[in-house]
């Protein structure tokens, strides 16, 4: 038997257990991506009944920390950490249903852009970030927002004491936050060098907390003083640079080297088997949380050696709804603008609605969203501040504006004769309107081309824009259709477009817009109507000179500007012309006088895009396009194919003159295959038919032209191409083929981007 002493003593031993309750510290290390294997060990410690009574963080382990400390559930941060909106939100690319396409730039052949100050002509500043946190940075004021509001900038007051570690790079420190600001602790402590941009805080600039601390251990021991320590740790450990790997090497020089210790006895590291993973390749996060979980279960056994207490998930999820029914509703009242003058200012506050829809926050994030796709607004960070009195929040907006010039340059290489330079400058004003003036160049064999164009837009709760352009284009078809002639000079089909815009356009919701406008024109064409010409002949010219009214209304999602494999255009354009042609006959014409005649047609054209389905890497699209015109014939059969809309779904089909494929009236349809290979490569195959109502013909004489029966005619088209997305433009290996051409097969290669200036008329 045991005797009297023995149990008394093991009695007053249980009893300091009851009355002093074992304190359980959780650390989440840094480590990117990877970090999500915190979620599993976090599910697991709570499935296993083990209390969680202080955390903290670093990097991802504070982004995660931070939720958990906030009130969020396992299955909520799993939620979220595994959507496709947080993996976009890492990217910084905008969700669609935020992206506000009437600020969109028209689509151009640019590869990047640089940007100056007009005080700084010759100081080009580098870009701080690869990633743009815009809509990181909303999404932390929203997730994070109320329980700062609760907490009272006390990080001890939420839901679990929570603490986390942001790099101090003005004095040079690890800063350890414990009180403020909770949105803007976690976006210090999460902010990747060279990914994210620098965060201000108090005057301090800070990034990742990874550069001084990516353990923070000590920080746990020193900040709660716990009686048990369980640590998750994703990261390898302080290895070696990888000569091909330039993120590994920029981790190796900003990175402090940490010891992934616990600093007292009664601890558990918890170090799941990850794979290698970029620092925002949230596409594994799901594999990652179950490697955390299988993990963290496997050291349930070790961690009850030292953990005695527990806590069932029901009684956790109990007090974590009492500490969610404190949180104020994200309600705003208003809203303060920081950085800009006073009409600036004005220009900001304009994007906002009415004061009670401020109250609205959805509106309020859709017209952040918004603002953000401002060409004159440079960065955005939002900030909310909680009033007691009222019970509402002001949205405090720290905004910088864009610099004055923006240069773009780019263009197309090819082995096609297809080849052209672009370059393009910019000048962006912002006051109580945004001014926008631009010039540009295509400078190429095929394609030659300049633009001016203004552009005045008004903000408020009905936004617009005036516009006015003058466009001179030169597409020379012969350079790029040599296979039809021994002489290359001179040209053989050259069209010439001179032409002034001039408009009004407004958003149409978030993916569309309305433009009306008017276009005055002048076309001339040059070319030969046969193949029989010396150097010494004067080609025809056919000279058209119109006005024209337009409609055009544009939904657009794609998420490319050329070779999209997601996303929709819808595009309906209408217009009106009143134009007079002059044909004048050129040496080797067999006319002998001038041919005059006025054109008055209308036309209306729709294209459909759509990129409907996914079979695992395998994505399948739509593209149709309905052409309707009441256009007659021109003068001679070549002028009238020059003055005819084309059937062009394949971008390359843009330089070439390709009659088959042109009609007044006509239905082009096929489908789009595309088998991704990676994230930024895929292979495609596309058909299309091409069905003209009434086939444009030649006449008996072969000058002039006729229409040949109803649907008598219907051509095809085929195209296999990889395509490489890099950072600049794509890249594109093709092989197309053409219905009834004596040379129906075309191989292509090129880099960047086939487009153009607009044209007067389509």
């Amino acid at each position: 038997m045991m005797r009297p002493r023995l149990l008394i003593s093991a009695f007053l031993f249980l009893l300091t257990f009851c009355v002093n309750a074992q304190k359980v510290a959780v650390v989440l290390s840094g480590g990117g991506s990877k970090g999500a294997a915190h979620i599993g060990v976090l599910r697991a410690l709570e499935e296993s009944h083990i209390p969680i009574d202080y955390i903290a963080g670093t990097s991802i382990g504070a982004i995660i920390g931070g939720l958990y400390a906030s009130g969020w559930s396992v299955d909520q941060i799993e939620m979220l950490i595994t959507s496709d909106n947080f993996n976009r939100l890492a990217s910084g690319v905008i969700d669609q249903r935020y992206v506000y396409y009437f600020k969109q730039p028209e689509a151009d052949a640019s590869w990047a852009a640089f940007r100056v100050n007009v005080d700084s002509i010759w100081k080009f500043k580098a870009p701080t970030n690869l990633v743009s946190s815009t809509q990181l940075d909303y999404m932390f004021m929203d997730f994070f927002s109320q329980a700062n509001a609760v907490c009272k900038g006390n990080f001890d007051s939420l839901f679990v004491p929570f603490r986390c570690v942001g790099a101090n790079i003005t004095e040079r420190r690890g800063d350890v936050f414990r009180s403020g600001n909770l949105v803007q602790s976690v976006r210090a402590s999460m902010t990747y060098p060279l990914y994210f941009k620098p965060i201000t805080i108090n005057g301090n600039m800070y990034m990742d907390g990874g550069m001084y601390n990516n353990f923070p251990s000590d920080v746990a021991l020193a900040e709660f003083d716990p009686d048990i320590i369980i640590g998750s740790k994703v990261v390898s450990g302080n290895t070696k640079p990888d000569p091909d790997d330039v993120m590994s090497q920029l981790e190796s020089i900003f990175m402090a080297e940490t010891d992934y210790i616990l600093p007292c006895d009664g601890s558990v590291l918890i170090e799941p088997e990850l794979p290698a993973a970029g620092i925002i390749d949230f596409e594994k996060a799901d594999y990652f949380i179950y490697q955390g979980y299988r993990a963290a279960m496997k050291k349930i056994p070790e961690i009850r050696m030292f953990v005695t207490d527990s806590i069932s998930p029901e009684e956790v999820q109990a007090r974590r709804n009492a500490f969610n029914a404190k949180k104020p509703p994200l309600i705003f009242n208003e809203i303060q603008v920081n950085g800009l003058e006073k009409n600036q200012t004005e220009y900001v506050l304009s994007y906002f609605n009415q004061r009670d829809s401020i109250k609205d926050k959805e509106l309020v994030k859709q017209s952040y969203f918004r603002l953000i796709a401002d060409d004159k607004i440079r960065s955005m960070y939002p900030l909310s501040e909680y009033n007691d009195s009222t019970g509402f929040y002001s949205l405090n907006l720290d905004v910088q504006t864009e610099s004055n010039f923006v240069i773009r340059f780019g263009g197309l290489v090819s082995s096609n004769p297809m080849n052209e330079a672009f370059a393009e400058i910019e000048y962006l004003y912002l006051d109580k309107r945004a001014i926008t003036l631009s010039a540009n160049m295509y400078m190429g064999r095929f394609y030659s081309s300049g633009k001016v164009e203004a552009r005045f837009d008004f903000s408020g709760k009905l936004q617009y824009a005036l516009f006015g352009r003058i466009i001179y284009n030169q597409w020379d078809y012969f350079k790029t259709s040599t296979r039809f002639f021994e002489d290359r000079n001179p040209s053989y089909l050259v069209e010439n477009d001179y032409h002034w815009d001039m408009g009004i356009t407004f958003p149409a919701k978030n993916k569309g817009k309305i433009t009306l406008g008017v276009t005055g024109l002048i076309f001339n064409h040059e070319y030969f109507q046969n193949n029989y010409f010396s150097r010494t002949d004067i080609p025809d010219h056919t000279y058209f000179r119109a006005w024209s009214p337009f409609f055009e209304w544009e939904r657009n999602t794609l998420n490319k500007k050329q070779f999209a494999y997601k996303g929709t255009l819808l595009k309906l354009e209408a217009a009106y012309v009143d134009g007079k042609e002059n044909t004048e006959p050129g040496t080797t014409s067999l006319l002998d006088e001038n041919y005059i005649a006025p054109h008055k047609y209308f036309y209306t054209r729709l294209i459909y895009e759509n990129y409907f389905k996914r079979f695992g890497p395998l994505k399948l699209g739509w593209y149709s396009d309905l052409y309707y015109s009441n256009q007659d014939l021109f003068g001679n059969y070549t002028a009238t194919m020059l003055f005819t809309q084309g059937f062009n779904p394949v971008p390359e089909m843009n330089a070439l003159f390709m009659p088959k494929f042109r009609a007044h009236c006509y239905a082009g349809a096929g489908l789009k295959n595309i088998f991704q290979l990676s994230q930024n490569f895929d292979f495609r195959v596309e058909g299309y038919v091409f069905q003209p109502y009434r086939e444009i013909i030649r006449g008996q004489s072969r000058i002039y032209s006729n229409y040949g029966p109803e649907l008598s005619a219907r051509y095809y088209i085929g195209t296999g191409a990889f395509v490489f997305h890099s950072p600049v433009g794509p890249v594109l290996l093709s092989l197309s083929y053409y219905d009834q051409y004596n040379d129906p097969w075309l191989l292509s290669f090129y880099f960047g981007y086939m487009l153009f200036n607009q044209k007067a008329i389509n």
